[in-house]
């Protein structure tokens, strides 16, 4: 093989893309690897085969193909073409076809799989849909009570108006709530929320989580245990916050009154460069059919205590972001006697001048 076909076949071989160069007839004189992988047969089996054969232009078959195309007959009009590619088990794969002819007339047919850009497509649909069932839940709320004070207001007791405030109220706070998770969840996956790291002394912070939360959850019982002489935790202090209050809250909201609600610190193993906080409830426990599901967004396990507490099913999905953007790491065990979120944190000490990868 000469320098410049060696050159020429490691560039087709190397491209992300399947590649196929095709005669004026569009019949194949050659393919890469990648257009090998793509439709399942050998370069052997590809040869002097029309391009038509393994590339299908349709209405139907796929979301993005919407309009039929003259694909493989008016090549020279569009530099792309959306369609289908057939593989040798006659699966159907949608597909970008970006076209660019060369010497000869000489065709090259760029072919890129779609699966990845209509799974992003699927999954925009998906969250866009839940935030506006979300948000469509309590404004209905909100409009009907409101409806029912502005045209019967002078008919109800000073007790049923003061209801009706009350329950419009909750729903706009927890509207608030949405939105302000909304807006954090932007912020986090823009990477636009900078942190800004401390060593921080858990006795402390955990007296002052301990106190706020202890008054609006007086039937839960909140205890803390701290290894001693450990050392401070290297974190943004507000989001760490965050993270605590967050997972101390839902111990309280998804257990029942009367339980007890575990914060400790130690270290595990030989890794002295990470300590383990754990947050341990006595719930009702977690299906192992959530488990892998817990952190994602807007999930929320169907059972009797969760049907009385409102959510929007982002706080453990900021949870495990925050936990991750400080170099961090969250995980969950469960069983009928409660759950235990655990957290492994860098160590403050006195060289670290920036945050450690866990």
């Amino acid at each position: 093989m000469s320098l410049d076909k060696e050159f020429y076949k490691n560039i087709m071989d190397n491209l992300p893309e399947g590649m196929a160069v095709c005669d004026s007839d569009r019949n194949i004189i050659d393919v890469n690897k990648n257009f090998e992988r793509l439709t399942g047969f050998s370069k052997e089996d590809l040869l002097s085969k029309n391009i038509s054969a393994f590339i299908k232009s349709t209405k139907t078959g796929c979301d993005n193909c919407s309009q039929e195309v003259s694909l493989l007959d008016d090549y020279k009009s569009k530099s792309y073409y959306i369609g289908e590619l057939i593989d040798k088990d006659d699966r159907l794969t949608c597909v970008r076809i970006n076209f660019s002819i060369i010497k000869d007339d000489k065709v090259i047919y760029l072919i890129i799989p779609l699966a990845d850009v209509a799974f992003l497509n699927r999954a925009h649909i998906d969250f866009v849909s839940t935030v506006s069932h979300e948000l469509r839940t309590p404004l209905t709320s909100i409009k009907g009570f409101a409806d029912t004070l502005l045209g019967s207001g002078d008919r109800l007791s000073d007790d049923q108006q003061k209801r009706f405030l009350g329950i419009i109220k909750s729903q706009v706070d927890r509207l608030t709530r949405l939105v302000e998770d909304l807006l954090t969840v932007s912020k986090l996956e823009s990477k636009k929320d900078k942190l800004i790291y401390k060593a921080i002394e858990l006795p402390k912070f955990f007296e002052n989580i301990v106190y706020s939360i202890q008054l609006k959850a007086k039937e839960h019982q909140i205890e803390v245990k701290i290894m001693p002489n450990l050392p401070p935790v290297w974190a943004d202090s507000d989001k760490f916050e965050q993270i605590i209050t967050n997972l101390v809250d839902n111990a309280i909201k998804y257990s029942n009154a009367g339980t007890k609600v575990l914060i400790e610190a130690k270290f595990v193993g030989e890794n002295a460069d990470f300590m383990e906080i754990n947050v341990k409830d006595q719930g009702v426990g977690i299906p192992e059919e959530h488990i892998s599901k817990i952190f994602t967004k807007f999930s929320r396990i169907d059972n009797p205590l969760t049907r009385q507490v409102e959510g929007t099913g982002l706080g453990l999905y900021i949870t495990k972001s925050l936990v991750e953007n400080m170099g961090g790491k969250i995980s969950v065990t469960s069983n009928n006697e409660g759950s235990t979120f655990s957290l492994m944190l860098p160590v403050a000490t006195y060289e670290k001048p920036t945050q450690r990868k866990f």
